[in-house]
């Protein structure tokens, strides 16, 4: 099953930083980290999750908005607490362009999420990986269909994760026995095991991607928050429902519980 560091491993170490990164490749080197692209005023793609930047930094600004000059003054830590603590706040840390990432992880396997849906970052994106990860291990996600869309044109032979409204497109036609209308077009469906009160992966939408030989990673609930996969018995209940791959944000809890309780090593 494919381990995944969801948002650089986000409960141990500040969401989409090099600390993070560094973090997930120490506990699992093979697992795969995911993480969020935004793109700047002057179009460098930096990691960052949101389009404000209050929840993680603690300054109201928009992320497009800003150069990274002033991105990089910005405290990628600074919401972040440890054993009840707000370490980061008397040593701040900055948010990375993902130009520094695939120069300092070049072995590493990445699950690239654009959070824009600027189409500016597509090429931008794209002459990077062509540049500077080329026989990189990566995935490219966002829940813009456009964004994909534009990817899909300009680079055919990638592996994409299904965007926002093709997955929901996949659900009601599962769920409305016409599946068989409406096929898969990407490679790999990222779906919440429940969204809110709504059971996603039920039989009839497992089965719809295995037939069409698609991959899903899952999490166990999305609403307000999303809840990921931090235990051996949540990895089990979802490896019993024919799911390929998990979303952890606690990497270092979960394989030290994988290692005690499974005597798995990976």
């Amino acid at each position: 099953m494919t381990i995944i560091c969801y948002s650089c491993g986000r409960g141990e170490n500040p969401e989409n930083t090099i600390q993070g990164i560094r973090h997930c490749q120490e506990i699992a080197p093979d697992w795969r980290i995911e993480m969020d692209i935004q793109i700047t005023s002057d179009d460098q793609l930096v990691l960052f999750h949101d389009y404000e930047t209050k929840r993680t930094t603690g300054e109201n600004k928009l992320i497009n908005e800003l150069s990274l000059r002033e991105v990089k003054r910005l405290n990628a830590g600074y919401h972040f607490k440890k054993q009840g603590n707000y370490i980061y706040r008397s040593a701040p840390i900055q948010i990375p362009e993902l130009s520094e990432v695939f120069k300092e992880f070049p072995k590493a396997k990445l699950l690239l999420d654009v959070h824009t849906n600027n189409s500016k970052a597509v090429n931008i994106l794209i002459n990077l990986i062509d540049t500077q990860f080329k026989k990189g291990d990566f995935i490219i996600a966002s829940e813009y269909d456009n964004i994909i869309k534009e990817f899909k044109k300009e680079r055919p032979n990638w592996r994409y994760a299904v965007p926002a409204t093709e997955a929901k497109r996949m659900l009601y036609s599962s769920f409305l026995y016409l599946d068989g209308l409406f096929p898969i077009q990407s490679d790999i469906l990222m779906l919440p095991k429940q969204y809110r009160k709504i059971n996603v992966l039920r039989d009839r939408v497992i089965n719809h991607a295995k037939k069409r030989n698609k991959e899903i990673w899952a999490w166990m609930y999305e609403g307000e928050e999303v809840r990921t996969v931090n235990s051996v018995k949540e990895i089990e209940e979802l490896k019993e429902l024919g799911i390929d791959g998990v979303f952890t944000d606690f990497p270092k809890g979960l394989k030290n519980e994988m290692v005690i309780k499974q005597g798995w090593d990976n």
